[in-house]
C-alpha cells in the first residue's frame, strides 16, 4: 500500500520547504528505512507539496511512522523548522493494486512533472512580483530578489538592489496608477537561467487626466540551491501609435 501526504504550506515558503526536505528530511527517512516513492511541489498552485511513501500494510505504516516521528533524529533535528512552514496536511492511503497503477503513472510522468515544476514556480513568482508591486510589500519582495539584483528602468538608468528595495514600498503609491495588470506571459528556461516576459496594461493620472498605457518587462531569474531568484528586471515602455 502507499500513503500520499499533501501539504499546504505558508505563502512563499515552498522553495525553502523543498530544500529542507531534500537536505534534511529525506536523508532521515532513508536512514529509518522508509520507502519514499516520490515527492515534490504540486503543479496546481505555488504553496502545495506532496510526499508518497510505501508500506506493507497499515500496521507497518503505523509502526514505521511512530518510530520515525518519535525519534531524536526527527525531534531534535529538522522537525521544528519543517513544521513551522506547514499550515496543514491531509493523508490518503491506497491499496496495492491502485498503488501499482499509480506507481506506473508516476514513473511515466516523472520527467515531465519535473520540467513543469520550474515553469510553474516561475509563473508563481511572476504573479507574486506584480502583487508585491501593487501592495508595496517589501518583506515578500525581498524573498524574490537576488542579492546581486539590478533593475534597468524605462529611461535606461540602472538601479542597484539597495536603492530599488528602498523605493519599493512607495513606488506604486507614487506612480499615479489607478489600475495595473499583466498578461501575455512567456517563460523560457535555459538550465539554471530563465527569462520571464510579460506585457503590463495600466491606467494612470497624468495632468489630471486618466491615460492608458503599456510596457513590456523582461525579468531574468537564476536558480540557486533549488530555488529561483530574480537577478535582473528590464522595463521597456510601449509607445502609443
Amino acid at each position: 500500500m502507499i500513503e500520499i501526504r499533501s501539504y499546504n504550506l505558508k505563502l512563499g515558503t515552498r522553495n525553502e520547504f523543498h530544500k529542507l526536505f531534500l537536505e534534511q528530511a529525506l536523508p532521515l527517512l532513508r536512514k529509518w528505512k522508509v520507502e519514499v516513492v516520490t515527492f515534490g511541489p504540486s503543479l496546481h498552485d505555488s504553496d502545495s507539496y506532496f510526499l508518497v511513501r510505501s508500506y506493507k500494510d497499515l500496521q507497518d505504516m503505523q509502526h514505521s511512522e511512530d518510530a520515525f516521528y518519535g525519534s531524536d533524529d526527527w525531534k531534535k533535528g529538522p522537525r521544528e523548522t519543517i513544521l513551522s512552514l506547514i499550515v496543514n496536511y491531509t493523508t490518503v492511503v491506497l491499496p496495492a493494486d491502485a498503488a501499482d497503477h499509480l506507481s506506473n503513472k508516476i514513473t511515466n510522468m516523472e520527467t515531465a512533472t519535473i520540467e513543469k515544476t520550474d515553469s510553474e514556480q516561475l509563473s508563481g513568482l511572476n504573479a507574486q512580483f506584480i502583487k508585491n508591486f501593487i501592495n508595496g510589500d517589501v518583506r515578500s519582495h525581498n524573498e524574490i530578489i537576488h542579492k546581486n539584483f539590478v533593475c534597468i528602468e524605462s529611461n535606461g538608468s540602472v538601479i542597484d538592489r539597495e536603492t530599488y528595495m528602498n523605493e519599493w514600498a512607495t513606488d506604486f503609491a507614487n506612480s499615479g496608477y489607478t489600475s495595473f495588470s499583466y498578461g501575455d506571459e512567456q517563460i523560457r528556461i535555459f538550465g539554471n537561467t530563465a527569462l520571464v516576459r510579460s506585457t503590463t496594461t495600466y491606467t494612470k493620472i497624468v495632468d489630471r487626466k486618466n491615460i492608458t498605457g503599456h510596457s513590456v518587462y523582461a525579468d531574468t531569474y537564476i536558480k540557486e540551491n533549488g530555488r529561483w531568484w530574480c537577478v535582473q528586471a528590464h522595463i521597456t515602455p510601449v509607445k502609443n501609435k
